[in-house]
């Protein structure tokens, strides 16, 4: 293809810069079969600072991922400063990540060696601009306010609330609000007793715990609650007074046996001895 800013050259120019920075990099010296042995038995405790790390996704131009994809870009940027030197050498380094649409407006950018190039906090600035959202973009706001809980836990409420509440701008009287409003009517209720003084996070932290116990006790055990026991306990009957029986020695009663025995003997019903009956027992 010609040279009229073509992704071959683009492409070529990409790659040439990244060879300079590479070659102003100091050579190190040869190390000696000993040093060698030495370093792959360390080469596993090598810092942070020079470990690979996994490129970023390739970035088509989407505002929902710009980003994230510029916070991977400049991770690997700052893991890996010994890689991308100058300026120019990280825009080439996100540019060389660009696929689609966003790689045909880098690729204008860069064959016109544009002065943005030249900057990698003017290129991300000038991105974010190109095709992230503008801040005064109103669809996070709406979002906050018609999310609701609804068949969500607490902490799934929470996590989908805290990712737009970051993107929103809104201040923490807002957010509280929003938050509140958006909880189920069972959770708010319980709420209700604690003002809005006690700030965003604590009133996040109390409904995970209202609702979590509410869970467990609608968990419990129907027929162990102490509310089931006391409803299905059997009202109390009394029972008919005791008729008294005669009494004998070493005994609180009479058997049915015991009984007739005497009184086929004719023995005291009271003491067992023979010669008078009950009313006449010396005992």
């Amino acid at each position: 293809m010609d040279s009229s800013g073509s992704p071959p050259d683009l492409l070529r120019d990409l790659v040439e810069t990244l060879r300079q920075a590479l070659a102003a990099l100091p050579v190190p010296a040869s190390p000696s079969p000993a040093a060698t042995s030495a370093n792959t038995v360390t080469a596993s405790s090598a810092p942070l600072g020079v470990s690979p790390m996994a490129q970023p996704a390739p970035y088509s131009g989407s505002a929902e991922d710009c980003n994230g994809f510029l916070l991977q870009c400049s991770l690997v940027l700052e893991m890996q400063p010994h890689l991308y030197p100058t300026e120019r050498s990280k825009v080439a380094f996100i540019i060389s990540q660009l696929r689609g649409r966003a790689l045909l407006w880098a690729e204008s950018l860069w064959s016109q060696n544009s002065p943005v190039t030249q900057s990698y906090a003017g290129f991300v600035d000038h991105f974010k601009e190109v095709f992230g959202k503008p801040s005064w973009d109103s669809s996070v706001g709406e979002e906050l306010c018609r999310l609701q809980q609804g068949k969500l836990t607490v902490p799934e409420y929470t996590l989908q609330f805290r990712t737009l509440a970051a993107k929103s701008g809104w201040n923490k009287q807002a957010l509280l609000t929003a938050y509140r409003q958006g909880l189920n009517p069972q959770v708010r209720l319980h709420l209700a007793a604690y003002e809005d003084a006690i700030g965003l996070e604590r009133l996040i932290q109390l409904s995970i715990h209202v609702a979590a116990h509410m869970q467990s006790c609608v968990n419990e055990p129907q027929d162990q609650s102490p509310y089931s026991t006391w409803r299905n306990q059997p009202a109390p009957v009394s029972s008919p007074e005791p008729v008294p029986e005669p009494m004998h020695l070493g005994a609180s009663h009479l058997t049915p046996a015991e009984r007739q025995r005497r009184l086929t003997q004719n023995l005291c019903l009271y003491c067992g001895a023979p010669g008078h009956a009950l009313p006449k027992c010396p005992i």
